[in-house]
């Protein structure tokens, strides 16, 4: 029953990784992934104790705000946090290598979520914390790391549109347990599919970014 939750995750990075790395940043790759292991447990912590702050208002649409509060905002925000105790952002890299290596970082902080999410779960799942939830972990950890590239990169209004439109995409997503709730399951998926979609479409050209081959002498 749990195992999509588990493992879920894990094997979309997997696959990501056979799909989208180059071999010569393997290395890499799995540095920065153990890196962002290392932080999944204080995220965890951290977003139990957001989630506590704001009451659950069932029946209402303000019940994504529950769910925003314990997982999608602190999931979205604290690997990037977490990152920069590793990483510096302004260190200069090659094309796309910036976008992968945080992607990574997010992958291995995101992965192991799906554990602590079964333990709060335990005895009473309900289809979206085992079939959507997984999705939008892989949905945060691809998007994310092009958001943090774009904060950093940009200035003024482009740097605050960046911020409420993450902030916005991660409140929608915020919105499935409540439509599970008016058995609108239908139109969770639906969004959830969206969301996935529109993240991956986003992420996809700063994952296959890649340095100019050197013309031939």
């Amino acid at each position: 029953m749990y195992i999509f939750l588990l493992f879920g995750p894990l094997l979309g990075f997997m696959l990501l990784i056979l799909l989208v790395y180059p071999p010569e940043e393997l290395d890499e790759t799995k540095r920065a992934a153990l890196r962002g292991l290392v932080s999944a447990l204080p995220i965890w912590i951290v977003s139990r104790i957001m989630g506590s702050m704001v009451t659950p208002l069932y029946g209402s649409f303000l019940l994504g705000f529950h769910e925003w509060s314990v997982r999608m905002l602190p999931y979205a925000g604290l690997p990037a946090a977490a990152y920069l105790i590793f990483y510096r952002l302004s260190e200069p890299l090659r094309p796309g290598v910036k976008a992968r290596r945080i992607t990574s970082f997010y992958a291995g902080a995101i992965a192991p979520l799906g554990l602590g999410e079964m333990v709060r779960i335990w005895g009473h799942p309900e289809p979206y914390d085992l079939f959507i939830l997984p999705f939008l972990f892989g949905a945060i950890a691809v998007a994310m790391p092009r958001i943090v590239v774009e904060i950093e990169d940009s200035y003024g209004m482009r740097r605050i549109a960046v911020i409420l439109g993450a902030a916005a995409a991660t409140f929608a997503a915020s919105l499935c347990p409540w439509l599970f709730l008016l058995r609108f399951w239908p139109l969770a998926w639906l969004l959830a599919a969206c969301l996935c979609l529109a993240a991956w479409a986003y992420a996809r050209p700063s994952l296959l970014r890649r340095a100019p081959r050197p013309l031939a002498e």
